[in-house]
């Protein structure tokens, strides 16, 4: 009786193994149309799947709702054992391809401008001492646009601020919250300050970056809470030209501070002074951004959870001017 019972279960496990990417999709999206997207299959295979896997496992799996479909409680029973069933395998097979030192390929990583210049070339080097291997390939831009190119699956990665919340397509993590700061010519009135709240500035001429940029996103939201219309003087793509326009008197801009922890004697030095805004919400998060798939590179995973694992505290100083 033992043996015949282990070959009808070995049996039933053999059917449902190949399907089981299908209904993990599934409980992910909840939508048939979207577990399909997820796959990169035509919509009928996921419903021929699902009928298969139903019949297999004795219980009707998903029903008809509108336009969408509704998982029944069997369903919703035998899904988290199927993602548990997925997440062992996955990770059985990636222990095994990194005792071979097998993590190599190609991580495509979208960030904003800002970012180039300190903090992912740092996260690079510090997840290439143990994977010397994995090769990048990088695109910088406004915030948009790394969206934009992570949506199109022209990059696995995107580092971005603010991050979008989580949704269908894509999922996201914040890294830091950075404050932010206001930077002023050297003969500003509001030079000797210090610290100062952002309406007591929003009158003044500003220098900003162009729409679709993070940082003009944030800029605009402070004016509308201070219920002023912004006076834009200048807009440029680059954060270091701002600075240089603050230098020549030709406005005041919203930055990311400096990481240099005497900035404020060489900004004098160089013509602009960074002022701190006591406003609680003149901050910026920064967030990695990634879309949902099945079978994501194992490259692609290491980089993803190196990043997450680094401390905020860490970060801020990186992601600064």
């Amino acid at each position: 009786m033992t043996d015949t019972y282990d070959s009808a279960v070995h049996g039933e496990l053999a059917r449902l193994l190949p399907l089981l990417p299908v209904l993990d999709a599934v409980g992910q999206t909840r939508h048939v149309t979207a577990a399909a997207e997820l796959l990169g299959v035509p919509q009928p295979t996921v419903s021929r799947a699902l009928a298969r896997a139903a019949a297999v496992v004795g219980a009707e799996l998903v029903r008809k709702e509108g336009r969408g479909i509704r998982l029944t409680p069997a369903a919703e029973q035998l899904l988290p054992a199927v993602r548990a069933a997925l997440d062992g395998l996955q990770s059985a097979l990636d222990e095994l391809h990194e005792r071979r030192q097998e993590a190599r390929g190609v991580v495509r990583l979208s960030f904003q401008m800002t970012f180039g210049e300190a903090a992912v070339p740092a996260l690079i080097r510090s997840f290439r001492q143990g994977h010397p291997d994995v090769r990048f390939e990088l695109i910088q831009g406004s915030r948009q646009r790394c969206l934009d190119v992570l949506v199109s699956g022209d990059v696995d990665l995107s580092i971005v601020s603010p991050a979008p919340a989580p949704g269908r397509q894509l999922d996201a993590a914040t890294l830091c919250v950075q404050p932010l700061r206001l930077a002023v010519p050297a003969g500003h009135r509001l030079a000797r300050r210090g610290r100062v709240r952002f309406a007591e500035a929003a009158g003044e001429p500003f220098v900003a970056l162009e729409r679709g940029y993070g940082m003009r996103s944030i800029m605009d939201r402070l004016f509308r809470e201070a219920g002023v219309r912004p006076n834009i003087a200048f807009q440029g793509q680059d954060s270091r030209t701002l600075l240089g326009l603050v230098s020549a008197g030709l406005g005041i801009a919203l930055v990311p501070p400096s990481r240099a922890t005497h900035s404020a004697v060489h900004a004098r030095e160089l013509g602009w002074v960074e002022l701190e805004i006591q406003d609680s919400d003149a901050v910026r998060d920064i967030g990695l951004v990634w879309p949902k798939i099945v079978g994501e590179p194992l490259q692609v995973r290491l980089f993803r959870e190196h990043i997450l694992r680094e401390e905020p505290a860490d970060l801020l100083d990186a992601f600064g001017l």
